[in-house]
């Protein structure tokens, strides 16, 4: 009796490594494997495929010899999921029917109907995407016109999803020393705006189907041209083709995740021994965080804020916070001119002590519909970044050189005209004359800066620079000072 268990149990074993052996594109399937075992013959068939077998499939068609896709027509004529035309003809770059693509899709998921004599070939196919859920009721009018790159994105999405389980976000969660305070981290989801990222016409995606381009995007099934997807616009025959090859091997995709260089790590410092801490403002001393490219909205939040952080050291003389505020989504470099400063603020402002010297982020008006005060669109209070100095003798002697850093960022060719207007106005502060304001517009950004004596401030001398997001503003909207 124990010979025959232990007979049973071994056998089990082995149909189990087997099992676990045949599956080498369906990594992570689901627990009902139902159609993993389905695509399995198909699956088998494709591992097996010979550069001789492909090298046969390719001689049958007389137009794809130097087509960039002929790898993938090869492979999936020789799996028979589409085949060519009666001319010898594949017609590789011809625009994707809806019906050749479902009958694409169900036939990469082991679905093999039959054709029922007079009717339209994708018929049977678009039942069974209907049953499965694949397919809408509705969603496609017209089976004989091409279909759209969101759509068919759609589709892919929901396909891989009856098989495999497709990550809902690439998570990483900032530190927190203090459990109690702020543990609802700001950067916990961070994939859908590197996702976004890689195709800035993303506003023009339906709203149906944007969840799915970017799970697309984020597993390895699309990638788009020049930084767009094109939602409207239609596939060719052989990118669709590279989509159906995608869905059956794994190997084939390239997971669309930040590397090191598209982020950066910091803590939220306490260069003032804890007193300037603001949990009111969501500001948590000793809190680690990183920061993806591409998180907002704006790909210039990111790079000024990394650009904010890399040249710390060349700001001399005092200490400095580098924060981020997760109540306002904002960034802040604060400078404190060391112990003395301490000493005199203390009591300031409810024992507050302020930074006189300082440069931010303001992040959340990002969020601010046009038309709404504050908005980037706004061309008296919307400016996005702003450098203020209530210590001007300090901040030319310790910060000059550090903002000139991000003057070169957000100017780019007309960085010596912008680096020029901030000395000028500048200078006014430092020699205590009466204070002067401007409006300029350089690199498509709309510039306000004031410097000088008589504006409110703690030691009366003042100097404020403040840039508007870049194409926000135009030259007919922008400020005009009375």
């Amino acid at each position: 009796m124990k010979n025959n268990l232990r007979k049973a149990i071994s056998v089990i074993l082995v149909i189990s490594f087997i099992l676990l052996g045949v599956f080498p594109a369906l990594a992570d399937n689901k627990e009902d494997t139902s159609i993993g075992m389905r695509m399995k013959p198909l699956i088998d068939k494709y591992n097996s495929l010979t550069q001789a077998s492909l090298d046969t499939e390719l001689a049958k068609y007389s137009d794809i010899k130097n087509h960039w896709g002929r790898n993938f027509i090869s492979k999936i004529s020789a799996l028979e999921i589409i085949s060519g035309f009666p001319d010898g003809s594949f017609r590789p770059d011809d625009k994707l029917l809806g019906g050749q693509y479902i009958l694409m899709l169900m036939r990469a998921i082991g679905y093999r109907a039959e054709l029922p004599q007079g009717l339209a070939y994708y018929i049977p196919f678009v039942d069974i995407a209907l049953k499965e859920g694949i397919l809408l009721k509705d969603e496609i009018s017209d089976f004989t016109k091409p279909i759209t790159r969101e759509l068919a994105a759609s589709l892919a999405r929901r396909t891989l999803g009856k098989y495999e389980t497709v990550p809902k976000d690439y998570f990483v969660k900032g530190s927190d020393p203090y459990p109690s305070k702020g543990d609802k981290g700001f950067f916990d989801n961070v994939y859908a705006g590197y996702q976004k990222l890689k195709m800035t016409d993303y506003p023009s995606i339906t709203s149906k189907y944007l969840q799915d381009v970017i799970d697309c995007y984020r597993v390895g099934l699309l990638t788009g041209s020049n930084n767009k997807f094109n939602p409207k616009g239609t596939l060719t025959r052989a990118e669709a083709l590279v989509i159906i090859i995608k869905l059956l091997d794994k190997k084939e995709r390239v997971e669309s995740v930040p590397s090191s260089s598209e982020s950066f790590k910091w803590t939220n410092s306490n260069a003032n021994n804890g007193a300037y801490d603001n949990e009111s403002a969501g500001f948590y001393e000793n809190k680690e965080y990183t920061l993806y490219k591409g998180l907002f909205p704006m790909m210039e939040i990111w790079e000024t804020a990394q650009t904010m952080y890399n040249n710390r050291n060349l700001i001399t003389g005092g200490k400095i916070d580098f924060t981020f505020s997760e109540k306002y989504k904002s960034f802040a470099v604060n400078y404190f001119n060391g112990e003395d400063h301490f000493k005199k603020y203390m009591n300031y402002n409810n024992g507050t002590i302020l930074p006189l010297n300082g440069m931010g982020i303001a992040t959340q008006r990002s969020q601010i519909q046009k038309g709404q005060k504050e908005s980037l669109y706004d061309n008296c209070d919307g400016w996005l970044y702003e450098i203020s100095s209530y210590e001007v003798d300090k901040y030319n002697k310790d910060l000059k050189n550090y903002v000139y850093e991000l003057l070169k960022l957000w100017f780019g060719k007309d960085y010596e005209q912008a680096k020029k207007i901030h000395d000028q106005y500048l200078n006014i502060a430092v020699k205590g004359a009466d204070w002067k304001e401007g409006v300029y517009f350089l690199n498509n950004r709309q510039i306000y800066v004031g410097g000088g004596n008589g504006t409110t401030g703690i030691n009366g001398d003042a100097f404020k620079f403040q840039v508007w997001a870049k194409d926000f503003i135009t030259k007919d909207t922008m400020l005009k000072l009375n």
